[in-house]
This record gives structure tokens, C-alpha cells and sequence, in this order.
């Protein structure tokens, strides 16, 4: 069985939103390349979330334009052979290094409370109801941060099958045949002709304090894009830059609250070294986009010396001739 569970990534979930409204439903994003267009989908509610573990997605094309054209006739494609869910256990656990891979197919394939009866007892109904979220919350977020977690969980469809001089109406939907269960179909309107290369991430800043940077970034203008971030370092005057963490940078806050920036500590070896900071955006795809412009500077070391005056004199009662001594390493922090 495949394990991965941290204080850590509790402490997250009791923060954080997985990015998709809370309405009955599958949610549907596009992303058009060059030669393809991908889909990535995601239940809204851990009651679907089982529905569609259970019985897999649909994925069906319209061609709505073809030439800017609308066609005489307008069929559906069905782009999967088969309804698309999460791949059997044995196709994870190879890739279970990857630790988002690992949190999802934990979140999938264990359920401590698999078969137990609450027994009219509410509070293990409601232990077992918040355990179900705690899933469902962290399956999503692990394939939000890797495509290989989203394509094994069965959230996520290439058509390379486009042409670029068309464009489709997608729909995905969960291939239930209990009909007493409504769950809304998603659907987005693209084409490969809508293709846009990522952006640059937006506002990058730092404030440099005593062996430390405190980095801070735009989110809102472009979460709808990128879900997490990855932030680079380089000591080298700017020739090699690497990750400062082994994971990407979320959005953390409390429900409700939709903040503008993204704030990111880091701690510096020295400050009298000379850092460059630039981040990058990931998206919902596993795409990461181009770096921002870079930023640099130094780490400011606490003033903690107080200047010694060794000289005083008045001159004609009209000026005071003031000297002092302070050490000559510390000159430049003031």
C-alpha cells in the first residue's frame, strides 16, 4: 500500500481551498497547445469525488467552428474508449516516489473507515464524514500539483486528436448509470487556434532583512492559470538558479478570503553574499512557465553597535563640533 501522510500536509488542508467551487458537479479546465489540447477535470465534493472513482469519466467533443464555420451538421465524439478512472494499484506504486503520486493513491486506495457501521452514533458519522474530506481534499491537491497523479486518479485527457482550424465544446461527464444521483456535466468551448504562452508571474518583490528575504508575489491575476508556484535562488550572480524547496508554493488562507499576494520566507547563509530570487508558475497541467523578471540583493545585518562620541566643542557659542568612532565593518549596513 502506498503511504504518505504528514502533520504537515493536516496542518495544510485546515488552511487551504483546492481551487474549485463548491456547487454539484465535475469542473472542467482547458488548456490548448500547439499541437493538442489538454483537459483537466476535478469533482467538487467528496460525494462525487467516490461516484467518479467508481465509475469513471466520459470525455466527449462537439466540433462547433470548423474554418469559422459552422458545420451543417454537428456530432459527438467520444475521445475515451473507456470511462477514465483511477488506475489499479499496481501502476502507482512504480511511481511512488513521486509523493504527490503517493498522498493521492493513499488517498484513493485507503479508507480506514471502509465498512464500518456508525451505528446511529453521530460522532463517528462525522468522524467519518471529515475523514472523507480530508481525502478527497488532498487527492485533488496532489493532482493539481503533478499530471502524473492527475492522469493515474483519472482527471486528466490529451486530445491530440485536434485541428487547428476547428474548435470543440468538451464535456466531461461521470459514466453513472444510477440516474437517481444527479451530477452535472462540465464543459469548456476551446481550440488549438486559443493557444497563449504562459505568463510571467506578476509583483515580484523582497525585503531583505538579517539573513533572510521575505519574497512576495501577485496570485490573484493569474490563478486562474498556475496553482502553485517554485521559487529559484542563485548565489552566482545570477548564472545558476535552484529550487529553495522540494515542493511548489500554494496560496494558503482561510475560507472566504481570497488575498492578492503569495508571501515566501527564505533564510541566507551570509549577508554579505549577493542573491538573485526569481519564481516561476506551475499549472493545473504539470506546465511550468517562464520565470519573472529576477530581483537581487543582499541581507542587512541588525545595527546593534551604538556610535561612542569622542569630541564635543563649541565654536563661537554658534557650532558644536561633534566626533564620534564606530566600527568600520559595520559602516555599510547603516
Amino acid at each position: 500500500m502506498i503511504k504518505y501522510c504528514t502533520s504537515f500536509l493536516f496542518a495544510l488542508l485546515l488552511v487551504s481551498s483546492v481551487g474549485y467551487s463548491q456547487k454539484a458537479g465535475v469542473e472542467l479546465l482547458c488548456s490548448p497547445r500547439k499541437d493538442s489540447i489538454l483537459l483537466r477535470w476535478a469533482p467538487v465534493d467528496q460525494k462525487t469525488w467516490k461516484v467518479g472513482n467508481s465509475y469513471g469519466y466520459t470525455v466527449v467533443r462537439y466540433t462547433i467552428l470548423r474554418d469559422r464555420k459552422i458545420p451543417k451538421e454537428i456530432t459527438a465524439t467520444q475521445l475515451t474508449k473507456e470511462p477514465l478512472k483511477p488506475r489499479p494499484l499496481a501502476e502507482w506504486e512504480p511511481l511512488s516516489d513521486n509523493k504527490y503520486v503517493a498522498i493521492a493513491g493513499e488517498c484513493i486506495f485507503n479508507n480506514e473507515y471502509s465498512g464500518v457501521p456508525t451505528g446511529g452514533n453521530p460522532f463517528i458519522a462525522v468522524k467519518k464524514y471529515k475523514y472523507d474530506e480530508h481525502r478527497f481534499s488532498f487527492a485533488l491537491y496532489a493532482a493539481d500539483q503533478s499530471i502524473v497523479a492527475a492522469k493515474l486518479s483519472g482527471l486528466y485527457f490529451a486530445d491530440k486528436t485536434a485541428q487547428p482550424n476547428e474548435k470543440y465544446l468538451y464535456k466531461v461527464f461521470i459514466s453513472q448509470p444510477d440516474t437517481s444521483v444527479r451530477i452535472d456535466t462540465a464543459s469548456a468551448f476551446t481550440g488549438i487556434s486559443e493557444y497563449q504562452a504562459l505568463p510571467k508571474p506578476l509583483d515580484f518583490k523582497a525585503e531583505w532583512g538579517d539573513r533572510k528575504a521575505e519574497l512576495s508575489w501577485n496570485f490573484k491575476y493569474l490563478k486562474h492559470i498556475y496553482n502553485s508556484y517554485v521559487v529559484e535562488k542563485s548565489n552566482d550572480g545570477g548564472k545558476t538558479y535552484l529550487p529553495i524547496t522540494e515542493s511548489g508554493t500554494v496560496q494558503l488562507a482561510d475560507a472566504g478570503v481570497s488575498p492578492e499576494l503569495i508571501h515566501k520566507d527564505d533564510s541566507l547563509t551570509s549577508n554579505d553574499t549577493m542573491y538573485y530570487y526569481r519564481v516561476r508558475g506551475i499549472s493545473a497541467f504539470g506546465e511550468t512557465g517562464p520565470p519573472c523578471d529576477s530581483i537581487f540583493g543582499m541581507g542587512i545585518k541588525p545595527i546593534k553597535t551604538a556610535p561612542i562620541i569622542t569630541e564635543n566643542v563649541a565654536i563661537d557659542n554658534k557650532v558644536i563640533k561633534l566626533a564620534w568612532d564606530y566600527p568600520e565593518d559595520m559602516n555599510r549596513y547603516i
